[in-house]
């Protein structure tokens, strides 16, 4: 009956049916999932190729439409695909949680299955993940990478939330990173993407090597060590900056470091790496944060942004009010 109400509920989403209520009840289902080391196949496998491929039309759709919205107004549809993008023919197994994707292809006019692996963590996680290729990948809290079967040959990869990069070198095969709207070109070397959905920047630094990020209207930028770039979501475009290459990984050993973070964005990774709900009681103003932090306890890390940047806050339970 469970599993009855959820596929219900996912049919509802995909329609843009989903109220409140339903929106919480998945997220209930997505919290218990994340948290067990076994769950069963809800839905055939014809059932998951059409749902997985109309929930990620879905996502794009929603992101691209909410793009002009104030952050305030997008916390709630955002939830709601942060879960549903984690939804596809889910199986958890000890150690973490994996998901395999069919999504729909066509080729010489007929249909067919192209499968997808997506390696997700949790909230407060950190894994380190060898990909078919021996390139290592570092995922940060609640990140879903995923790569499709045939990714030897072609060294693409999907990516929702944080990840640093230690790419093995193959000049015939040039290892992509595709982030909201963004395209990493490259050929061998070391960086760092965070594009989690709730943030309204996308940022990438890179420590060593060379890459060639695409964004907005087809626009192109070459990074060299030391330098990071910034995505604007809402305007499409993309500045780059100096940042220091001893900070774009320290993340990996449980740390946190923002660099000339607007202070939403900040409190947007928190959001994601806690596992909390934020709501701004009033507006708070438009600034940035440079702060780094070895103690990386929620409540450490709040009293740190109250005392520097003047804020308030109240937690119940996973909520969290900001003034």
């Amino acid at each position: 009956m469970y599993q009855e109400s959820i596929k219900e509920l996912l049919e509802r989403y995909i329609k843009g049916e989903c109220t409140d209520d339903e929106a919480a009840l998945l997220e209930k289902w997505y919290d218990r999932l994340t948290h067990e080391k076994g769950a069963t196949r809800m839905l055939s496998e014809s059932e998951e190729q059409r749902m997985v491929q109309e929930l990620w039309e879905k996502i794009a759709s929603r992101e691209n439409s909410e793009m002009g919205r104030e952050p305030e107004n997008r916390v709630r549809n955002r939830r709601v695909l942060r879960y549903a993008a984690a939804w596809a023919g889910m199986i958890v197994v000890s150690g973490g949680i994996w998901m395999v994707l069919n999504k729909k292809g066509v080729r010489t006019g007929a249909r067919r299955s192209i499968a997808y692996t997506t390696i997700s963590t949790g909230y407060q996680q950190v894994r380190k993940v060898r990909l078919p290729d021996s390139s290592v990948v570092w995922l940060n809290s609640a990140t879903h990478l995923s790569f499709p079967a045939e990714f030897i040959s072609k060294r693409e990869v999907r990516l929702s939330g944080e990840a640093f990069f230690d790419v093995k070198p193959d000049v015939a095969h040039p290892f992509v990173v595709l982030a909201g709207n963004t395209s990493t070109k490259v050929f061998g070397t070391s960086f760092n993407i965070s594009a989690y959905p709730e943030a309204g920047e996308l940022r990438i630094s890179l420590k060593s090597g060379k890459v060639a990020v695409e964004f907005g209207d087809k626009l192109q930028k070459t990074l060299l060590p030391g330098q990071l770039m910034v995505y604007d979501k809402e305007s499409g475009s993309g500045q780059v900056l100096q940042e220091s290459t001893g900070d774009m990984d320290v993340w990996t050993a449980g740390r946190m470091v923002f660099y000339k973070t607007p202070l939403k964005e900040a409190l947007a990774q928190i959001e994601a790496r806690y596992g909390l709900h934020i709501i701004y009681d009033k507006a708070i103003t438009n600034r940035t944060i440079t702060a780094r932090f070895e103690n990386t306890a929620l409540e450490k890390v709040l009293q740190s942004l109250s005392f520097g940047w003047d804020l308030h806050f109240t937690r119940t339970a996973d909520t969290l009010h900001v003034r």
